[in-house]
C-alpha cells in the first residue's frame, strides 16, 4: 500500500480588487508538501478562468508587473519567485495587486 502524499494547508488572501475577480477574499486550498508558488497560482487560475489569469499573468509563467505575492510575509520576488517552495506545513499567500497612477 503507497504512503499518502503529504500535503499542506495554504490560506490564500485576495487583496485589491482580486475579491471581485475570485469572489472571495480568503481561501483554504491543500496542495502537496513542497509544491511552489508557480503551482498554487496555476491551480487558481484553473479554478477562476481567464479573468483571473489575465489579472495576474502577464505571460505563461510570468508575474504581472503590478502582482505582489507575499508567502508569510516575505516577497516572492526576492526569494525566487513563481519558483519560491510552499515549505511543508500551513503557509500564508497574499496575492495584492498594485495600482499605477500618479
Amino acid at each position: 500500500m503507497a504512503a499518502a502524499e503529504s500535503t499542506i494547508a495554504v490560506r490564500v488572501r485576495f487583496m485589491g480588487d482580486l475579491p471581485a475577480v475570485t469572489g472571495q477574499r480568503n481561501l483554504l486550498v491543500s496542495l502537496p508538501a513542497g509544491g511552489t508558488v508557480g503551482a498554487l497560482i496555476e491551480s487558481l487560475s484553473q479554478h477562476y478562468g481567464d479573468g483571473f489569469r489575465s489579472r495576474v499573468f502577464s505571460g505563461p509563467t510570468k508575474l504581472q508587473h503590478t502582482m505582489v505575492v507575499f508567502v508569510d510575509g516575505e516577497n516572492i520576488k526576492q526569494h525566487g519567485g513563481l519558483a519560491v517552495t510552499l515549505g511543508d506545513s500551513e503557509v500564508e499567500v497574499i496575492m495584492l495587486p498594485m495600482f499605477a497612477g500618479g
